[in-house]
């Protein structure tokens, strides 16, 4: 028989109601008291009223008077003291104080049940009495930030640890972690209770509230302590895991048992314990997975938020209390520290983005280090120099942000640079791979270059069709995509295995591939322009030097071969030096390739026919120019040297779009297999492509015709019709 399935989210959302169920629950227990509607707070020895809500029965003209006692109908008056607005009952020092000060608060709020009570203002005439009615709850609206706070801190311990559980229901460590969010909800919703209450509570709600803190502190501490022997590496034997839940289980024992409140005060001195057995385990667990890079990465999330979280809140809330000194802050704000190693553990667990540690790692190093100059500046003004608190924590905040912050910055911009190759040599270096011959070398140099940036531990071949640069294994390894005909390559564990690669690795490895793919690109962009030079080159030196050295070839008379060989040369400078020439005109062009081509066939005893349509004007472009030019002179060639023609025919016909060119004579033909291998019909064919033209030959016995179609611009076509 199977066991049902329930999908995670189903009970992650189950139990998120239930946490929202519980939080409107603690909300009604806080509103279910007594209220007078009065803000106190503790001036010198003597409880004032620093502001009254609206709808209380007291008059605000008792604003700023100090509240020195209160009275039920008919009964003593009760003395209020600034003990009585203490935050946290266990700070109290001594037993004997602590029972009189649970004993007084039941006997205020027994006072403010009664409906009617007498309060005792200090005047400067004497001690003023004024009769007030007690409502009988608290308006939502009037509950502190303080109460909203805890709750808050409540809520998301519960709430992060069942998130953890659901994404990892088979991880011993997530249960854990689950239960040190379970005495952390217990501990600050409870707190929340008598840190925001108005005046006072029973001595039965101090009793529950009082022991649900410390017991939810201390299960806080199990869960803590226990999570770190087992995660992210067990590193005791099983039996002592449950060593933790023995001894801190004794400590609550203690601390709720029936003497309560006697060894209530005992709680701050067993959670500063529990705080150093935590760090030391931390320790122990760096230890034991030196070697792992990922652990580590997870360990220095650990690390951070306890370092930061728990540190912040023994320094702030429980150290100054066993020093018998104030706490630095509200318990109730001090509370928000734990969000810090819950969300430092929730990702550690869940293990999301272990490689960017390294780099927020110095932000949060960075900052911390500016928070504790800031309060430890202003700590030193304020009980050093006896300044104010608001003059010294200016001076100290100026301080900070002319001397730190740039000093701060300098620092980071220092360590950023011994990281990375400097710009200037990273260019030189892709550049060097871009433009190196050997495939070999190029791989060569390819894997230097990657081993020098981020110093692997391996460097593989992956398959060619790896198209995307990602982080793999928790970035362990980063994997580059393949780029031109450079090969894809993993790369595992950065810095010779001594840590993960991180998101600002990949986004460096990203830019890197993008130069060296421009890189490549542009270089191959270089080498086909230079093949398209040379084919130029050598197109044109065979379809027209060569045509006019054998037409000087066969000159017999002088003057006639060295006007040849001097054309010959003009014609190979422009070649050489002008390949972009201006444009021809049209009708000057063929005026002179007339009079050339009439030439060289007389000079071989051929009779020429020109036949041309009238062009009056027009231009067009140097490649058409030296298409048309190549066209008649390779035809020329040809028949000079092949053909054995008496006869030649030229026929140039204007069309409506472009030039029709044909050449022909009475020769004896050729084998057009052997003419098909040749570099200048291709050449021709190649020209007149390129040109959006056309060329085609045919020959036989009674001769070889060539044509071609030369096509002309719009503009140039008018032109050449006019």
């Amino acid at each position: 028989m199977t066991r049902p399935h329930v999908a995670p989210g189903a009970v992650f959302a189950l139990c998120v109601g239930l946490y929202l169920a519980a939080a409107a629950a603690l909300t009604w227990v806080a509103t279910a008291q007594p209220w007078l509607g009065l803000r106190l707070g503790v001036v010198g020895q003597s409880v004032v009223v620093t502001d009254i809500a609206q709808g209380s029965a007291v008059s605000r003209d008792m604003i700023g008077k100090a509240l020195l006692g209160l009275s039920a109908d008919n009964q003593p008056t009760i003395p209020v003291t600034p003990l009585d607005l203490i935050e946290e009952p266990d700070g109290i020092g001594d037993q004997e104080t602590q029972r009189r000060f649970f004993d007084r608060q039941d006997r205020l709020h027994d006072a403010l049940r009664s409906g009617a009570v007498t309060l005792t203002f200090d005047q400067a005439d004497g001690p003023e009495s004024v009769a007030v009615r007690v409502q009988e709850s608290r308006p939502v609206s009037d509950l502190p930030m303080k109460f909203w706070t805890q709750i808050f801190v409540a809520f998301v311990g519960m709430f992060i640890g069942t998130w953890v559980v659901c994404l990892r229901p088979h991880e011993q460590a997530g249960w854990w972690f689950l239960l040190s969010g379970i005495g952390l909800a217990l501990a600050s919703s409870s707190a929340a209770i008598y840190s925001s209450r108005e005046l006072a509570l029973s001595l039965k709600a101090y009793s529950v509230a009082c022991r649900v803190n410390s017991g939810g502190s201390l299960l806080f501490g199990i869960g803590m302590v226990t999570l770190f022997l087992s995660y992210p590496r067990r590193i005791v034997p099983k039996p002592v895991l449950w060593l933790p839940t023995l001894l801190i289980g004794a400590c609550i024992l203690l601390v709720l048992g029936p003497g309560w409140p006697d060894n209530l005060n005992n709680a701050p001195d067993f959670i500063a314990i529990i705080m150093v057995a935590l760090l030391l385990v931390i320790a122990a667990q760096v230890a034991a997975n030196r070697r792992d890079p990922a652990a580590r990465a997870m360990l220095g999330w650990l690390g951070v938020s306890v370092a930061v979280g728990a540190g912040g809140f023994v320094l702030t809330s429980i150290l100054p209390t066993l020093m018998g000194l104030a706490p630095v802050i509200e318990q109730s704000t001090a509370f928000l520290f734990f969000l810090i190693i819950y969300a430092g553990i929730a990702l550690a667990v869940t293990r999301y983005r272990l490689f960017d540690l390294a780099n927020w790692s110095y932000g949060i190093l960075f900052y911390g280090l500016g928070v504790a100059l800031l309060l430890g500046l202003d700590a030193a003004l304020i009980y050093g120099l006896s300044l104010g608190r608001a003059p010294a924590f200016g001076i100290a905040l100026a301080a900070i942000c002319t001397v730190y912050l740039p000093l701060r910055d300098k620092v980071w911009v220092l360590l950023k640079r011994k990281r990375e190759i400097p710009a200037e040599e990273l260019y030189r270096r892709v550049t060097q791979i871009a433009h190196a011959r050997d495939p070999e070398d190029k791989q060569r140099l390819l894997r230097k270059f990657w081993s020098d940036i981020f110093n692997p531990l391996r460097i593989k071949d992956q398959p060619a069709s790896t198209t995307i640069t990602a982080l793999q294994d928790d970035g362990r390894i980063l994997t580059l995509a393949s780029i031109g005909n450079l090969p894809a390559l993993s790369l595992e564990l950065a810095g010779q295995g001594s840590r993960l690669f991180s998101s600002r690795d990949l986004a460096r490895a990203d830019a890197i591939l993008s130069l060296l793919d421009a890189s490549l690109s542009q270089h191959e962009t270089y080498l086909q322009a230079v093949s398209a030079e040379r084919l130029r080159i050598n197109r044109d030196m065979h379809d027209n030097i060569g045509v006019l050295l054998l037409s000087a070839l066969h000159t017999g008379p002088r003057e006639r071969k060295d006007l040849l060989i001097r054309q010959t040369l003009a014609d190979l400078r422009e070649l050489i030096s002008n390949p972009d020439q201006t444009d021809w005109d049209l009708r000057d062009l063929l005026a002179d390739l007339r009079a050339e081509i009439i030439t060289h066939f007389e000079a071989a005893h051929i009779t020429v026919t020109w036949q041309a349509d009238e062009i009056t004007k027009g231009r067009i472009s140097h490649r058409l120019a030296h298409a048309l030019r190549a066209f008649l002179r390779e035809g020329t060639s040809n028949i000079l040297r092949h053909s054995g023609a008496t006869e030649a025919k030229v026929r140039i016909a204007l069309e409506s779009d472009g030039l029709q060119l044909t050449l022909s004579d009475n020769g004896s033909g050729f084998d057009s297999s052997v003419a098909s291998l040749g570099n200048g019909f291709r050449n021709l064919r190649n020209r007149f492509t390129q040109l959006q033209g056309a060329f085609s030959y045919s020959t036989g016995a009674k001769g070889t015709t060539l044509t071609a179609f030369l096509p002309l611009f719009s503009t140039q076509k008018e032109a050449a019709a006019e």
